[in-house]
């Protein structure tokens, strides 16, 4: 299923909320039956543009006819050439997909307001409701837009997640080998090495299901892949954010978390600032342990994927107070 961009307020371009806003109040009742029109017509149209943009009919869209669908949609008035497409999965397992070149694509999740201080696929802290005034841009009004829809937040850290890596891997594979078909057998099994070390990586992290702590605590919310398919819940500890330095009420208001939680260890991502982890250790005590996320090249020229892969299982091991 292929879903047309949508405009700021979150509707497609052909809804009918303009035309029929003033039947909105006597005709009540008939609210939800419109809205299921308006799905019904928004998969009639993607299937109508698939076809579209199917020029050998052949029932999928090759990476030149991906390239013509995005550049179609991003000359129809859509801001900054964004378009939402939807995909309907038969069956399930892990799938990669590949894009024409300057082509993002962002995983959706639900829930949330923005992609650094969410939850990694959990709840916001309720119980911070005073701190409404000072971050109105982190509240949980923030889940939902103007018209009351929920609004969808992305988690782009796929790569934390080994079995999602092979599958990526596979789609690697497959556009080399069509590119470059004179080193198949190179390919195939460079990709088999290291597929193997994937399904190692996995069943480790598969081991911490034997940890008796199963929430973390972490001052980025980048580890939802992980969370889903570990079953880790993941909580958002909101004042240290990684991407910038944090101002002394930050780090107070972090602090004050940590006493009031309980906290014993603080999974923190490797850009953190190091003087303010050194500062909330000084006043709580609370142990640190390093989640790579990898956005950037590692530091280390010893370090790659796989070794920072590593070094996450032994500190999720170290602090969720595991038997293995």
């Amino acid at each position: 299923e292929m879903m047309m961009g949508m405009d700021d307020e979150g509707h497609d371009d052909h809804d009918d909320h303009d035309d029929h806003g003033d039947d909105h109040d006597d005709h009540g009742d008939d609210h939800d039956d419109h809205g299921d029109h308006g799905e019904e017509n928004m998969t009639e149209m993607a299937e109508m543009m698939f076809n579209m943009f199917d020029a050998n009919e052949d029932g999928s869209l090759s990476e030149s006819e991906l390239h013509e669908l995005f550049e179609g949609m991003g000359m129809d008035g859509h801001e900054e050439g964004v378009a939402f497409i939807g995909l309907h999965i038969e069956r399930e397992g892990e799938y990669g997909i590949a894009l024409p070149e300057g082509v993002e694509l962002h995983v959706l999740m639900r829930g949330g307001h923005d992609g650094h201080d969410d939850h990694a696929g959990h709840d916001d802290h309720d119980d911070h409701g005073d701190e409404h005034d000072d971050h109105a841009d982190e509240d949980d009004h923030d889940d939902h837009n103007e018209n009351g829809e929920e609004e969808l937040a992305y988690d782009p850290h796929s790569w934390l997640d080994p079995v999602a890596v092979a599958a990526q891997v596979d789609v690697v594979l497959e556009n080399l080998i069509e590119v470059f078909p004179e080193g198949e057998d190179l390919f195939k099994e460079n990709a088999n090495d290291f597929k193997v070390e994937l399904v190692g990586l996995d069943a480790k992290f598969s081991s911490l299901a034997d940890c008796s702590d199963r929430t973390v605590a972490a001052n980025h919310n980048a580890y939802s892949y992980i969370a889903y398919r570990y079953d880790i819940e993941f909580v958002t500890v909101h004042g240290l954010d990684p991407e910038g330095e944090p101002s002394p009420a930050d780090v107070l208001k972090v602090v004050e978390y940590i006493e009031e939680k309980g906290l014993t260890v603080l999974f923190v991502e490797e850009y953190t600032s190091v003087d303010s982890v050194e500062s909330i250790v000084e006043q709580t005590g609370v142990e640190i342990k390093i989640l790579y996320t990898m956005e950037m090249a590692p530091k280390s020229t010893d370090d790659n994927y796989l070794t920072l892969m590593e070094k996450n299982f032994d500190s999720l091991e170290e602090g969720m107070t595991c038997s293995a």
